[in-house]
């Protein structure tokens, strides 16, 4: 299992706002990320799976890092 590190620069898929993964959830074998960004001056906070954003850096933390 590979996990994106707090503090790691993302981009949301469907809206395409940069943001900032600023926690990680395990449940079982779902991993979910809290992702902050900001949006006409608001600070706002959503929950993602990986599929829903992309990553503009490559720091993971598990066994191995995965090049994009």
């Amino acid at each position: 299992m590979k996990i994106f590190e707090c503090g790691t620069i993302v981009i949301i898929k469907v809206s395409g706002f940069s943001a900032m993964i600023t926690a990680v959830e395990i449940k079982f074998d779902r991993i979910s990320y809290e992702l902050t960004y900001y949006y006409d001056g608001a600070h706002r906070t959503v929950w993602m799976r990986e599929e829903e954003f992309t990553t503009e850096e490559i720091k993971r933390i598990g066994y191995k890092t995965i090049k994009n």
